[in-house]
């Protein structure tokens, strides 16, 4: 039987207790990322869109450390953008100062709202961990 483990990185418990989902769940030596967004602690979302960018992949990577991995573990990212056509090109910029070598599997999908209004993206993905 594969152990199911949850992540919950300091500074997201408020995701957990509020939000009511876990930001990030281990199974075996795979984690699934929850969609992160352009949010900060207080779960406020960012206005700026580069900034709002870069927080998804901090949010992100926050989950990641706190499983002992980084972007170089994921395998997978599925993107849902409110406004694909015009801010998909930012969006990979941004994402280019995260990931700067063996890229992932990637999707786009464009969507016609996400959960808080505001929100520009949300990012989910898998990483393969390291044992």
């Amino acid at each position: 039987m594969t152990d199911i483990t949850l992540v919950v990185p300091p500074g997201m418990q408020n995701i957990y207790d509020q939000k009511r989902y876990a930001p990030g769940v281990r199974v075996g030596d795979l984690l699934f990322v929850s969609g992160m967004l352009g949010r900060d602690e207080a779960l406020r979302v960012i206005a700026d869109p580069e900034a709002q960018f870069a927080q998804v992949f901090e949010n992100t990577l926050k989950v990641l450390r706190a499983a002992g991995a980084d972007f170089s573990d994921v395998v997978e990212f599925v993107g849902y953008f409110t406004h694909l056509q015009r801010d998909f090109a930012l969006f990979q910029r941004v994402k280019d100062r995260y990931v700067t070598k063996d890229f992932p599997a990637q999707t786009a999908i464009g969507v016609t709202e996400l959960s808080t209004p505001g929100l520009l993206v949300e990012l989910k993905c898998v990483a393969r961990l390291r044992r």
